[in-house]
């Protein structure tokens, strides 16, 4: 389609970025879910070019989301600089890692990460109050508590085992530069579970996070000549809008079904990467 109808694959592209950015900012996945799979699957475009474009519109989609109002009282900036320090140099290594392993690993690896983020998405939640604990640890040196509004006022939240956190981050920032994901799931995940961060304080702070997580990455796609400035511009136009409307109404439509259809589809899409990688699928 790209030599064929260049105009038909741009307005495809654009098509395929803000729904799925739309769609990945009403279910907290990030739009790299359905981007990536989607160029390789439906358009044809090479694995590596569909991650640095996925990653470069991450970027955007980050300063887009931050332009919503009413996320920034939620976000605890210390513990999501301290995390990003080590997310940072992960996406580094994940970017390298994406050059020097071949398509075949990268997509069995998409493959596995997808059917593994649709698991973690379908986990129940409930928050830990953790408000008579003492501050500890480096939580207690850096001041990583925070606090949170609560029916009942606010209440403060102690941060634990930073070093889980850390390690996690790791894992996450690695799947984001390789993959070209916001990795949402496994920073959440890395707060809320290990650090016992409030869930929706854990969201707001990952999506405060992966913008730097993707820029990292992406400064080794630019600098090894891997970004396809055509594919990651259309994307990025696409995504950016998608991302900001789908922010908007989050807290304005119903989402059970629309998550359920949405993680389905992931898990869809995990399953046929990965028959792409065993040469089942062209």
């Amino acid at each position: 389609m790209h030599e064929s109808s260049p105009i038909l694959f741009d307005l495809c592209v654009m098509a395929l970025a803000a729904v799925g950015g739309f769609i990945g900012a009403l279910i907290g996945l990030g739009g790299g879910a359905l981007v990536v799979p989607g160029l390789v699957m439906l358009l044809g475009v090479p694995m590596k070019t569909a991650v640095s474009a996925s990653l470069v519109a991450v970027v955007f989609t980050s300063i887009g989301a931050a332009m919503i109002p009413g996320r920034d009282p939620l976000t605890n900036y210390r513990v999501g600089l301290l995390l990003e320090l080590v997310a940072g140099v992960a996406s580094i290594v994940g970017a390298l890692t994406a050059f020097l392993i071949s398509t075949i690993a990268l997509q069995i690896t998409f493959g596995v990460v997808l059917l593994c983020t649709a698991a973690l998405s379908m986990r129940r939640v409930e928050d830990v109050d953790t408000s008579m604990l003492p501050s500890t640890g480096l939580a207690a040196r850096l001041a990583l508590d925070g606090v949170q509004e609560t029916a009942a006022g606010p209440r403060i939240y102690r941060i634990r085992r930073v070093g889980w956190g850390l390690a996690i981050m790791g894992l996450a920032g690695t799947i984001a530069g390789m993959l070209g994901l916001g990795a949402g799931a496994v920073k959440v995940l890395s707060m809320d579970t290990c650090m016992k961060m409030p869930f929706r304080t854990s969201t707001v702070t990952s999506n405060f996070m992966i913008g730097a997580t993707a820029a990292a990455g992406s400064l080794v796609f630019l600098r090894l000549g891997m970004i396809d400035p055509v594919i990651a511009g259309l994307v990025a136009i696409g995504i950016v809008p998608g991302a900001m409307l789908g922010s908007w109404l989050v807290s304005r439509i119903k989402l059970r079904a629309l998550r359920l259809v949405f993680l389905l589809f992931v898990s869809v899409m995990g399953v046929q990467m990965l028959l792409k990688a065993a040469g089942v699928l062209p």
